[in-house]
């Protein structure tokens, strides 16, 4: 039975798959040359895994293509092939072009991963700063995800999983006791049968809001159980959970395309509508910070919810550069 490779293993094998590709898409990859990279697939079940994965780098590195012209990333020119001569043997030319390739490969695996983050890859779905996608499942559930999200779906014949990679997602769950609905990540899991609730990540913890019907929460070292009902909200670390109660009309408002202040700091009501507003918001008075905020605002006029905070805040005064950045000071 195949072993499933070691991390560094792995890496060496992706190594080795995106040199394939970048040979591949040379300009000199023959039938001899098809045949070695067949049996190289067929060598390990290993090699054919980091074969996708390399694939995949490929197909996400085209938004970079566009933008620069990166070695590895187009056909190698002459100016990299020197020595290469009509009459060289496919073997001489392998050897003559695997410096070339490391190098080549190498730059495109490291700028890859830096324009698209792990995440990027793991992710079934995704969305931007300030965007909010609806996605319906194949059992009927929905599932809203809030700004710069990304989910995995894991569904098997026993279990609807979600995977909670980052961000935050409102989940109404299609009824199926057969099936019970797990929303996990790394500080924990929330089991559902059929209920609406929202689930955030954010600084290695989860914060659920339930809405309607009953959640049950386990931690990630399962020695800690909570029941959540409507009404209540909970923080959940890799050992620990804390309930408590919340007013329900303040529940997973974004959703609905609404951000709510209650009482909040200056300081956190910028850092909300900088999740969700392209660009930054700098609040340069620091005096003012603790300055409680109350409102209800809506997530495509963030503009107007600015001008509201700084006509609210005695003193607070505001300037702009360009329509994306703004100062409060």
């Amino acid at each position: 039975m195949q072993s499933k490779p070691t991390p560094p293993d792995a890496d060496r094998l992706l190594e080795e798959a995106c040199a394939w590709l970048t040979r591949m898409h040379s300009g000199e990859f023959g039938p001899s040359d098809r045949q070695s990279l067949a049996e190289w697939r067929a060598a390990a079940h290993a090699h054919e895994q980091a074969w996708h994965r390399a694939e995949r780098l490929w197909q996400g590195f085209e938004p970079l293509r566009e933008r620069c012209d990166l070695p590895g990333s187009r056909p190698l020119s002459q100016e990299y092939l020197p020595s290469w001569q009509p009459h060289a043997s496919p073997s001489m030319r392998r050897r003559r072009l695997r410096p070339s390739l490391a190098i080549a490969s190498t730059v495109l695996l490291a700028m890859t991963l830096y324009t698209f983050p792990p995440i990027y890859w793991q992710a079934d779905y995704l969305t931007e700063k300030g965007e909010r996608r609806t996605l319906t499942l194949t059992d009927g559930s929905r599932v809203i995800l809030n700004t710069a999200s990304a989910v995995k779906i894991e569904y098997d014949d026993t279990t609807r999983r979600i995977r909670l990679l980052e961000g935050e997602a409102f989940f109404e769950v299609a009824k199926d006791a057969s099936h019970p609905f797990a929303v996990t990540a790394y500080e924990g899991e929330v089991w559902a049968v059929g209920t609406a609730f929202s689930v955030q990540r954010r600084e290695s913890r989860l914060s659920i809001e339930l809405v309607e019907g009953v959640v049950d929460l386990i931690d990630r070292g399962h020695r800690h159980k909570e029941r959540l009902r409507p009404g209540q909200v909970a923080q959940m670390g890799a050992d620990s959970i804390q309930v408590q109660s919340s007013r329900t009309d303040s529940l997973a408002l974004w959703h609905e395309g609404y951000l709510r202040f209650d009482g909040l700091p200056l300081d956190e009501a910028v850092a909300q509508i900088n999740r969700y507003r392209p660009g930054r918001i700098v609040l340069l008075n620091h005096n003012l910070a603790g300055h409680r905020i109350s409102g209800l605002f809506r997530l495509d006029s963030l503009d107007q919810a600015v001008d509201t905070l700084t006509a609210a805040v005695p003193g607070l005064q505001k300037s702009s550069l360009t329509s994306r950045f703004i100062f409060l000071r």
